[in-house]
């Protein structure tokens, strides 16, 4: 909890912070590295002050941690935990692979987008929002607010995430196999770079009662 409002505090502060370009000037950054410990791009330990470029991939040690500001919206990588991001065009796209990312945005005019597996989770319209989204196995992730409003999609249904909430979330179809961090979640050939799994008979398998996929929710608050 102490980390979120943090990372809110930090949002207000870097509201105006611009980025500038690297790779000679060539490519523009996509976001700045604020915070780096045990963490890396790529196989590369990485630090405060680095930029983040479309294709990185990011990662943290089981002890690790990592917080980078994309557009206007803060995010961190706890322990064990990998993830991409894109530009968006309402701002910006990270896509969760595995572990938790906390998210603060405090823009009344840029957006952001959070994938794991087939779920999406967007913000509310009030600001700020500060929130959480795990992965806790192939077929679930929790979802938290803490401050705002988060709206979950998952399969055809949608949920929204009330501040001092959270969901267990069992996606459609689980995402096994990502390897390409240049292609968005939003891309339309995004879904032909990794294999689906779907989640109803893992579901089953490990005894998980409600949210079931078929013929219930696959929310459970």
């Amino acid at each position: 909890m102490a980390g979120l409002k943090k990372m809110v505090v930090a949002a207000l502060m870097l509201s105006n912070v611009a980025f500038s370009p690297a790779h000679a000037g060539q490519v523009k950054a996509l976001g700045m590295v604020l915070e780096s410990e045990g963490a890396h791009i790529g196989s590369s330990p990485v630090s405060a002050g680095a930029s983040l470029f479309l294709g990185d991939i990011l990662s943290t040690d089981s002890d690790g941690r990592i917080r980078v500001r994309v557009g206007q919206t803060t995010y961190e990588l706890l322990g064990d935990s990998t993830a991409a991001f894109y530009p968006g065009k309402d701002g910006a796209i990270a896509e969760l692979r595995r572990g938790s990312i906390l998210v603060a945005n405090n823009s009344t005019s840029e957006s952001f987008e959070i994938y794991a597996s087939d779920v999406r989770i967007v913000p509310g319209q009030n600001r700020p929002v500060l929130g959480e989204v795990s992965i806790k196995s192939t077929c679930e992730l929790v979802v938290t607010t803490t401050t705002g409003l988060l709206d979950v999609t998952a399969g055809a249904e949608k949920r929204s995430v009330k501040q001092s909430h959270s969901y267990r979330v069992v996606p459609e179809h689980a995402v096994d196999g990502l390897q390409d961090a240049r292609t968005s979640p939003e891309d339309e050939n995004y879904h032909r770079h990794h294999n689906h799994v779907g989640c109803a008979v893992p579901v089953a398998q490990h005894g998980m009662r409600p949210p079931v996929v078929t013929g219930d929710t696959h929310f459970l608050e």
